[in-house]
Protein backbone atom coordinates (compact mmCIF):
# COMPACT_ATOMS: atom_id res chain seq x y z
CA UNK A 1 0.00 0.00 0.00
CA UNK A 2 2.83 2.40 0.89
CA UNK A 3 4.47 1.66 -2.47
CA UNK A 4 1.20 2.45 -4.25
CA UNK A 5 0.87 5.84 -2.44
CA UNK A 6 4.48 6.59 -3.32
CA UNK A 7 3.86 5.89 -6.98
CA UNK A 8 0.77 8.15 -6.94
CA UNK A 9 2.76 10.99 -5.39
CA UNK A 10 5.46 10.50 -8.02
CA UNK A 11 2.94 10.46 -10.86
CA UNK A 12 1.23 13.55 -9.47
CA UNK A 13 4.52 15.36 -9.30
CA UNK A 14 5.30 14.44 -12.89
CA UNK A 15 1.89 15.69 -14.03
CA UNK A 16 2.37 19.00 -12.24
CA UNK A 17 5.79 19.30 -13.80
CA UNK A 18 4.39 18.67 -17.30
CA UNK A 19 1.57 21.16 -16.71
CA UNK A 20 4.07 23.75 -15.62
CA UNK A 21 6.10 23.19 -18.78
CA UNK A 22 3.00 23.67 -20.94
CA UNK A 23 2.14 26.89 -19.13
CA UNK A 24 5.65 28.19 -19.65
CA UNK A 25 5.49 27.30 -23.37
CA UNK A 26 2.10 29.00 -23.78
CA UNK A 27 3.41 32.08 -22.02
CA UNK A 28 6.45 32.17 -24.27
CA UNK A 29 4.30 31.90 -27.40
CA UNK A 30 1.98 34.62 -26.14
CA UNK A 31 4.94 36.88 -25.45
CA UNK A 32 6.34 36.15 -28.90
CA UNK A 33 2.98 37.04 -30.48
CA UNK A 34 2.92 40.27 -28.58
CA UNK A 35 6.39 41.28 -29.63
CA UNK A 36 7.21 44.68 -31.05
CA UNK A 37 6.27 45.69 -34.58
CA UNK A 38 9.97 45.65 -35.38
CA UNK A 39 10.04 41.95 -34.45
CA UNK A 40 7.08 41.24 -36.74
CA UNK A 41 8.72 43.20 -39.53
CA UNK A 42 11.97 41.27 -39.11
CA UNK A 43 10.15 37.94 -39.11
CA UNK A 44 8.28 39.00 -42.23
CA UNK A 45 11.51 39.94 -44.00
CA UNK A 46 13.07 36.58 -43.11
CA UNK A 47 10.02 34.72 -44.41
CA UNK A 48 10.05 36.83 -47.57
CA UNK A 49 13.70 36.00 -48.18
CA UNK A 50 12.78 32.30 -47.98
CA UNK A 51 9.84 32.80 -50.41
CA UNK A 52 7.30 32.36 -47.62
CA UNK A 53 5.17 35.14 -49.04
CA UNK A 54 1.90 34.25 -47.31
CA UNK A 55 3.57 34.04 -43.90
CA UNK A 56 5.47 37.25 -44.58
CA UNK A 57 2.21 39.00 -45.43
CA UNK A 58 0.72 37.92 -42.09
CA UNK A 59 3.73 39.34 -40.23
CA UNK A 60 3.66 42.59 -42.18
CA UNK A 61 -0.03 43.02 -41.40
CA UNK A 62 0.73 42.44 -37.73
CA UNK A 63 3.37 45.15 -37.84
CA UNK A 64 0.91 47.43 -39.61
CA UNK A 65 -1.46 47.22 -36.63
CA UNK A 66 1.07 49.23 -34.66
CA UNK A 67 2.41 51.41 -37.45
CA UNK A 68 -0.62 52.19 -39.63
CA UNK A 69 0.89 55.26 -41.26
CA UNK A 70 4.40 53.94 -41.78
CA UNK A 71 5.10 53.94 -45.56
CA UNK A 72 7.80 51.27 -45.21
CA UNK A 73 5.34 48.85 -43.60
CA UNK A 74 2.46 49.75 -45.94
CA UNK A 75 4.74 49.22 -48.94
CA UNK A 76 5.55 45.72 -47.74
CA UNK A 77 1.89 44.90 -47.15
CA UNK A 78 0.79 46.24 -50.55
CA UNK A 79 3.55 44.43 -52.42
CA UNK A 80 2.87 41.19 -50.53
CA UNK A 81 -0.82 41.38 -51.43
CA UNK A 82 0.17 41.79 -55.08
CA UNK A 83 2.65 38.91 -55.04
CA UNK A 84 0.06 36.62 -53.42
CA UNK A 85 -2.49 37.56 -56.10
CA UNK A 86 -4.88 39.75 -54.12
CA UNK A 87 -5.50 42.68 -56.49
CA UNK A 88 -8.32 44.34 -54.54
CA UNK A 89 -6.34 44.32 -51.29
CA UNK A 90 -3.18 45.44 -53.05
CA UNK A 91 -5.05 48.31 -54.64
CA UNK A 92 -6.53 49.39 -51.31
CA UNK A 93 -3.14 49.25 -49.60
CA UNK A 94 -1.41 51.13 -52.39
CA UNK A 95 -4.17 53.74 -52.23
CA UNK A 96 -3.32 54.40 -48.59
CA UNK A 97 0.41 54.27 -49.25
CA UNK A 98 0.40 56.73 -52.14
CA UNK A 99 -1.52 59.24 -50.07
CA UNK A 100 1.43 59.19 -47.66
CA UNK A 101 4.25 58.88 -50.18
CA UNK A 102 3.79 59.15 -53.96
CA UNK A 103 7.33 57.88 -54.43
CA UNK A 104 5.94 54.36 -54.42
CA UNK A 105 3.94 54.92 -57.62
CA UNK A 106 6.36 53.00 -59.82
CA UNK A 107 6.25 50.03 -57.46
CA UNK A 108 2.45 50.06 -57.58
CA UNK A 109 2.35 50.24 -61.38
CA UNK A 110 4.88 47.42 -61.64
CA UNK A 111 2.80 45.21 -59.34
CA UNK A 112 -0.42 45.94 -61.23
CA UNK A 113 1.19 45.03 -64.55
CA UNK A 114 2.56 41.81 -63.06
CA UNK A 115 -0.93 40.92 -61.88
CA UNK A 116 -2.29 41.77 -65.33
CA UNK A 117 0.22 39.47 -67.02
CA UNK A 118 -0.58 36.65 -64.61
CA UNK A 119 -4.30 37.06 -65.30
CA UNK A 120 -3.66 37.15 -69.05
CA UNK A 121 -1.58 33.96 -68.84
CA UNK A 122 -4.47 32.08 -67.22
CA UNK A 123 -7.01 33.49 -69.68
CA UNK A 124 -8.68 35.77 -67.15
CA UNK A 125 -9.79 38.78 -69.22
CA UNK A 126 -11.59 40.42 -66.32
CA UNK A 127 -8.52 40.13 -64.08
CA UNK A 128 -6.32 41.51 -66.85
CA UNK A 129 -8.60 44.50 -67.39
CA UNK A 130 -8.97 45.23 -63.67
CA UNK A 131 -5.21 45.20 -63.11
CA UNK A 132 -4.49 47.34 -66.18
CA UNK A 133 -7.15 49.82 -65.09
CA UNK A 134 -5.47 50.08 -61.70
CA UNK A 135 -2.14 50.86 -63.37
CA UNK A 136 -3.70 53.25 -65.89
CA UNK A 137 -5.17 55.34 -63.09
CA UNK A 138 -1.62 56.02 -61.94
CA UNK A 139 -0.04 56.18 -65.41
CA UNK A 140 -2.75 57.22 -67.92
CA UNK A 141 -2.40 55.53 -71.28
CA UNK A 142 -0.22 52.78 -69.85
CA UNK A 143 -1.25 49.65 -71.79
CA UNK A 144 1.36 47.11 -72.91
CA UNK A 145 0.78 46.39 -76.63
CA UNK A 146 0.51 42.65 -76.09
CA UNK A 147 -2.43 43.18 -73.74
CA UNK A 148 -4.49 45.29 -76.16
CA UNK A 149 -6.22 42.30 -77.84
CA UNK A 150 -7.21 40.80 -74.48
CA UNK A 151 -8.59 44.12 -73.30
CA UNK A 152 -10.43 44.71 -76.58
CA UNK A 153 -12.17 41.34 -76.33
CA UNK A 154 -12.97 41.83 -72.67
CA UNK A 155 -14.65 45.20 -73.22
CA UNK A 156 -16.46 43.91 -76.30
CA UNK A 157 -17.94 41.11 -74.21
CA UNK A 158 -18.66 43.48 -71.32
CA UNK A 159 -20.82 45.73 -73.48
CA UNK A 160 -18.41 48.67 -73.60
CA UNK A 161 -17.90 49.15 -77.36
CA UNK A 162 -16.11 52.50 -77.11
CA UNK A 163 -13.30 51.06 -75.01
CA UNK A 164 -13.30 47.90 -77.10
CA UNK A 165 -12.82 49.88 -80.34
CA UNK A 166 -10.01 51.91 -78.79
CA UNK A 167 -8.13 48.74 -77.84
CA UNK A 168 -8.93 47.01 -81.16
CA UNK A 169 -7.41 49.95 -83.04
CA UNK A 170 -4.34 49.85 -80.84
CA UNK A 171 -4.04 46.09 -81.29
CA UNK A 172 -4.27 46.23 -85.10
CA UNK A 173 -1.25 48.52 -85.19
CA UNK A 174 0.91 46.36 -82.94
CA UNK A 175 0.13 42.68 -83.51
CA UNK A 176 1.51 40.50 -86.37
CA UNK A 177 -0.34 40.67 -89.73
CA UNK A 178 -2.30 37.44 -89.24
CA UNK A 179 -3.49 38.56 -85.85
CA UNK A 180 -4.29 42.03 -87.20
CA UNK A 181 -6.65 40.49 -89.76
CA UNK A 182 -8.47 38.65 -86.98
CA UNK A 183 -8.75 41.91 -85.05
CA UNK A 184 -10.30 43.62 -88.07
CA UNK A 185 -12.91 40.87 -88.36
CA UNK A 186 -13.80 41.16 -84.67
CA UNK A 187 -14.02 44.93 -84.94
CA UNK A 188 -16.37 44.59 -87.91
CA UNK A 189 -18.60 42.16 -86.02
CA UNK A 190 -18.87 44.55 -83.10
CA UNK A 191 -19.59 47.50 -85.41
CA UNK A 192 -22.30 45.55 -87.23
CA UNK A 193 -23.86 44.57 -83.89
CA UNK A 194 -23.90 48.27 -82.97
CA UNK A 195 -25.74 49.11 -86.20
CA UNK A 196 -22.69 50.79 -87.73
CA UNK A 197 -22.69 48.96 -91.05
CA UNK A 198 -20.66 51.63 -92.84
CA UNK A 199 -17.53 51.07 -90.76
CA UNK A 200 -18.27 47.37 -90.50
CA UNK A 201 -18.12 46.99 -94.30
CA UNK A 202 -14.78 48.80 -94.35
CA UNK A 203 -13.28 46.41 -91.79
CA UNK A 204 -14.85 43.29 -93.29
CA UNK A 205 -13.36 44.27 -96.65
CA UNK A 206 -10.00 44.96 -95.01
CA UNK A 207 -10.11 41.49 -93.49
CA UNK A 208 -10.93 39.93 -96.87
CA UNK A 209 -7.98 41.75 -98.47
CA UNK A 210 -5.54 40.72 -95.74
CA UNK A 211 -6.79 37.16 -95.38
CA UNK A 212 -8.50 36.10 -98.64
CA UNK A 213 -8.26 32.45 -97.60
CA UNK A 214 -8.69 33.16 -93.90
CA UNK A 215 -10.94 31.15 -91.60
CA UNK A 216 -13.67 33.82 -91.76
CA UNK A 217 -13.42 34.71 -95.45
CA UNK A 218 -16.83 33.28 -96.39
CA UNK A 219 -18.50 34.78 -93.32
CA UNK A 220 -16.94 38.18 -94.00
CA UNK A 221 -18.28 38.11 -97.56
CA UNK A 222 -21.78 37.29 -96.28
CA UNK A 223 -21.62 40.06 -93.68
CA UNK A 224 -20.52 42.58 -96.31
CA UNK A 225 -23.55 41.67 -98.42
CA UNK A 226 -25.85 41.87 -95.44
CA UNK A 227 -24.50 45.27 -94.43
CA UNK A 228 -24.65 46.61 -97.99
CA UNK A 229 -28.29 45.63 -98.19
CA UNK A 230 -28.95 47.47 -94.92
CA UNK A 231 -27.09 50.53 -96.17
CA UNK A 232 -29.01 50.42 -99.47
CA UNK A 233 -32.37 50.43 -97.73
CA UNK A 234 -31.35 53.32 -95.49
CA UNK A 235 -30.07 55.36 -98.43
CA UNK A 236 -33.23 54.64 -100.42
CA UNK A 237 -35.42 55.76 -97.50
CA UNK A 238 -33.34 58.95 -97.25
CA UNK A 239 -33.81 59.69 -100.95
CA UNK A 240 -30.14 59.02 -101.81
CA UNK A 241 -30.80 57.16 -105.04
CA UNK A 242 -27.26 56.80 -106.38
CA UNK A 243 -25.91 55.60 -103.03
CA UNK A 244 -28.74 53.10 -102.77
CA UNK A 245 -28.18 51.85 -106.34
CA UNK A 246 -24.48 51.30 -105.66
CA UNK A 247 -25.20 49.41 -102.44
CA UNK A 248 -27.85 47.18 -104.05
CA UNK A 249 -25.38 46.48 -106.86
CA UNK A 250 -22.76 45.47 -104.29
CA UNK A 251 -25.18 42.92 -102.84
CA UNK A 252 -25.91 41.59 -106.32
CA UNK A 253 -22.23 41.34 -107.21
CA UNK A 254 -21.45 39.45 -104.00
CA UNK A 255 -24.41 37.11 -104.48
CA UNK A 256 -25.08 37.02 -100.74
CA UNK A 257 -27.18 36.91 -98.70
CA UNK A 258 -29.07 34.78 -101.20
CA UNK A 259 -32.42 35.31 -99.51
CA UNK A 260 -32.36 39.06 -100.27
CA UNK A 261 -31.07 38.98 -103.85
CA UNK A 262 -34.54 39.18 -105.40
CA UNK A 263 -35.37 42.12 -103.10
CA UNK A 264 -32.14 43.84 -104.14
CA UNK A 265 -33.05 43.45 -107.80
CA UNK A 266 -36.62 44.65 -107.24
CA UNK A 267 -35.55 47.76 -105.30
CA UNK A 268 -32.92 48.47 -107.91
CA UNK A 269 -35.68 48.32 -110.51
CA UNK A 270 -37.77 50.76 -108.46
CA UNK A 271 -34.92 53.27 -108.30
CA UNK A 272 -34.15 52.96 -112.01
CA UNK A 273 -37.82 53.34 -112.94
CA UNK A 274 -38.04 56.51 -110.82
CA UNK A 275 -35.12 57.89 -112.83
CA UNK A 276 -36.92 57.13 -116.10
CA UNK A 277 -34.53 54.32 -117.05
CA UNK A 278 -37.36 52.01 -118.09
CA UNK A 279 -35.35 49.39 -119.99
CA UNK A 280 -32.84 49.01 -117.17
CA UNK A 281 -35.69 48.80 -114.69
CA UNK A 282 -37.45 46.11 -116.74
CA UNK A 283 -34.23 44.07 -116.80
CA UNK A 284 -33.98 44.35 -113.00
CA UNK A 285 -37.59 43.21 -112.54
CA UNK A 286 -36.96 40.28 -114.88
CA UNK A 287 -34.12 39.16 -112.56
CA UNK A 288 -36.68 38.90 -109.76
CA UNK A 289 -38.65 36.47 -111.92
CA UNK A 290 -35.53 34.53 -112.88
CA UNK A 291 -34.62 34.06 -109.19
CA UNK A 292 -38.09 32.68 -108.52
CA UNK A 293 -38.75 30.08 -111.27
CA UNK A 294 -41.91 28.88 -109.50
CA UNK A 295 -43.30 32.39 -110.06
CA UNK A 296 -44.90 32.54 -106.62
CA UNK A 297 -44.93 35.19 -103.95
CA UNK A 298 -45.96 38.82 -103.65
CA UNK A 299 -42.59 40.16 -104.82
CA UNK A 300 -42.84 38.15 -108.03
CA UNK A 301 -46.36 39.45 -108.66
CA UNK A 302 -45.23 43.04 -108.11
CA UNK A 303 -42.26 42.58 -110.46
CA UNK A 304 -44.53 41.11 -113.15
CA UNK A 305 -46.93 44.05 -112.86
CA UNK A 306 -44.01 46.48 -113.25
CA UNK A 307 -42.82 44.67 -116.37
CA UNK A 308 -46.32 44.74 -117.83
CA UNK A 309 -46.65 48.47 -117.06
CA UNK A 310 -43.32 49.19 -118.78
CA UNK A 311 -44.12 46.93 -121.76
CA UNK A 312 -47.55 48.42 -122.37
CA UNK A 313 -46.53 51.98 -121.65
CA UNK A 314 -48.49 52.43 -118.44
Amino acid sequence: MADLRGRRRADGGASLSALGSLLLLATALALAGCGSPDDALARGDRLWADSGFTGALAEYRLALRYRERDPAVLARVAHAFAVTGHLANARASYGQLLQLDSGYTDQAVYDYLQLARQAQARGDRYGTAAAVEAGAQLRPGLVPPDMAPTLARYYAGAGDPDRAFAYFERAVGTVPPDSAAAMLYEMAQLQEAQGNCGDAVTNYQAYRERAPAGPHAAEARWHVGNCEFDLARRAQAAGQAETALAAYQAVIDLGVPENVLDQAWFQRGELLLAQGRRDDAAAAYQKVLDLNPARTGQLVQRAQRRIDDIRFGR
